[in-house]
């Protein structure tokens, strides 16, 4: 503002001293024969008046909103809801197609969801699973320690040796029954004589058990054996007789081996008979007495012969079978436990997910044999018939008819006066009599061509409520745009404005005396014609719209030319 002021300040200066060197030299140094005569000052009254800038365009009556609908999927069109200026609401079904196969591929698909729900349950329930593992690892366990068992047994009979004590405890046991056998003989008068026979017997081989026992074990402790016959005693070379002396020593063992053998099994044949002997006298005292003695000797001979090759073989067969058990139960509990690890929930989510999806494409699939109306409207066109095969395109035309609008172009030399917002005034070649208000919406991004002339297209809206008239779509029109309005304002001709700078102005205003004073101005609207002051005049003031400037040497004529006061320094504005 400062700077405004100031340069207001030095153009009036510089006014003054070109009016005061005009006025010096117009007196003396021109001569009053020479002088020229005085510029006659055009002027006009500020006024008020009202001041409308607009601008034209032709347009068509549209609707607000217009869509072509027809289904996703051809197929055959079974039915037709509605026909061309139907009213429908946004979810009215419109047309149906056939849909056998759509609910069979929905039947299909749920189908398959069950079945994957189910695989996924099954891979998600690890109670079995883990049963049969637990179960698994038991059995391992328990062939184990019959391993374990089997394996110890084995180990106890290979490693068997004579407990003295035992034997010894054995020997005392069997001599007491044999006393306590021997009382009862005492006290009983038993002279059956197959009875003493048989014990006669009994004694008679347990005698010769005894000699052939003595006999075996002189010919097998001797000390000597085949090799040492065939040296010579003396150490000085082979023994001649060597291989006949160990030849007889041989046989004298193998003798005493068979005594010993056969004299064993005459004991054994003797005891028996005496079992029997003593069975049939029918005293129960002997019976028990004789018992005992049987059961010592048995205990005696499992003291001294400890256990058998039969019972050495069976004990290793148990081994091998609690082996082979044991692998089994290992086996069985791998198994079971790859089954629980290699659940594979990861495959069946996802055959669970692939089948959902294949659901929710055949239950769209399946909707989509359903037209539906997709907003409000008015049904503009129907292009198809109940029977007939469609494909995927449009079919019925759906319109807006409540709120139309006016679809309208402009010339581009038009630009600055279309806005959104904008008011506009419609009046349609059908019905010139009447004019619709009604204002911009939109504005197009790019230049259209109409009659092969570039422009700009816009759309406004129309006010319908006004007339009991009411226009059809598609109807031509003629839009005037109120690009700016001022009522009542104050107005000065264009010629009048004298351009200090950007967007700054003034006017000279005429004094009482006839003299021109600057007086900056604010200016509105303005149009060809008129400009509009917002500030700096008051209605009723003179101002100068400029000079007629005469021609008085080439013979007085006046060329009508409006000039600005003071010899032209501002310069003159023609209008906008």
């Amino acid at each position: 503002m400062k700077k405004r002021n100031v340069w207001l300040i030095l153009i009036a200066a510089l006014l003054l001293a070109a009016g005061g060197g005009y006025a010096a030299y117009a007196n003396f140094v021109v001569s009053p024969a020479e002088a020229t005569p005085e510029p006659q000052v055009q002027t006009t009254t500020v006024r008020r008046g009202d001041l409308i800038i607009t601008a034209s365009g032709t347009g068509t009556l549209v609707p607000a909103q217009e869509v072509e609908v027809g289904f996703l999927n051809g197929g055959v069109l079974v039915e037709l809801m509605v026909e061309a200026g139907d009213r429908v609401k946004a979810g009215d079904v419109l047309a149906r197609l056939d849909d056998t196969d759509g609910r069979k591929a929905v039947a299909d698909a749920e189908l398959q969801m069950a079945q994957a729900e189910a695989t996924l349950d099954e891979q998600l329930d690890t109670t079995a699973a883990e049963q049969a593992v637990a179960q698994a690892e038991i059995q391992v366990t328990q062939a184990e320690v019959s391993l374990a068992s089997a394996q110890l047994n084995l180990a106890e009979l290979l490693d068997w040796m004579p407990d003295e004590s035992a034997v010894a405890l054995a020997q005392a046991n069997l001599a007491a029954a044999y006393a306590d056998y021997e009382r009862v003989v005492a006290l009983g008068e038993h002279a059956d004589d197959q009875l003493t026979q048989t014990r006669i017997n009994l004694e008679n081989a347990r005698n010769q058990l005894a000699y052939a026992q003595a006999d075996y074990d002189t010919a097998w402790s001797s000390g000597r054996d085949w090799e040492s016959y065939m040296t010579d005693p003396t150490g000085e070379g082979p023994n001649p007789t060597g291989p006949s002396l160990a030849k007889q020593l041989e046989s004298e063992r193998e003798s005493t081996q068979r005594k010993l053998v056969s004299a064993q099994l005459d004991l054994e044949a003797a005891q028996a008979a005496y079992n029997l002997a003593v069975l049939d006298t029918g005293d129960s005292d002997l019976k028990n007495a004789w018992s005992k003695v049987v059961s010592a000797q048995a205990s005696l001979e499992d003291a001294q012969t400890g256990p058998s090759e039969s019972d050495i073989e069976a004990a290793r067969l148990q081994v091998q079978q609690a082996e082979h058990s044991l692998t089994q139960a290992q086996l069985s509990l791998e198994a079971d436990q790859l089954t629980l690890e290699q659940r594979d929930t990861a495959q069946a989510e996802l055959s669970l997910t692939q089948a959902w999806l294949n659901l929710e494409a055949a239950q769209r699939n399946l909707e989509q044999t359903t037209l539906v109306a997709p907003m409000d409207g008015t049904v503009m066109a129907v292009e198809a018939q109940v029977g007939e095969s469609v494909s995927a395109t449009p079919i019925i035309t759906l319109a807006d008819l409540e709120e139309p609008q006016v679809l309208f172009w402009v010339e581009e030399t038009d630009l600055a006066s279309v806005a959104p917002g904008n008011a506009v005034n419609i009046v349609f070649e059908a019905l010139p009599d009447y004019t619709f208000p009604g204002k911009i919406l939109s504005v197009d991004p790019l230049l259209v061509t109409v009659d092969n002339t570039p422009a700009v297209q816009s759309r406004a809206s129309v006010d319908l409520s006004l007339y009991l008239v009411t226009p059809l779509s598609g109807m031509n029109a003629e839009v005037e745009i109120v690009a700016g309005e001022a009522r009542d304002a104050l107005l000065v001709p264009i010629q009048a404005l004298r351009e200090l700078g950007p967007d700054q102005y003034a006017v000279f205003v005429v004094q009482p005396n006839g003299e021109l004073e600057m007086h900056p101005v604010e200016v509105g609207l303005k149009d060809y014609v008129n400009a509009e002051i917002l500030s700096g005049l008051e209605e009723g003031q003179v101002v100068s719209t400029g000079e007629l400037e005469s021609t008085g040497d080439a013979g007085g004529s006046t060329t009508g030319e409006v000039q600005p006061p003071g010899g032209g320094m501002m310069p003159f504005l023609g209008g906008q």
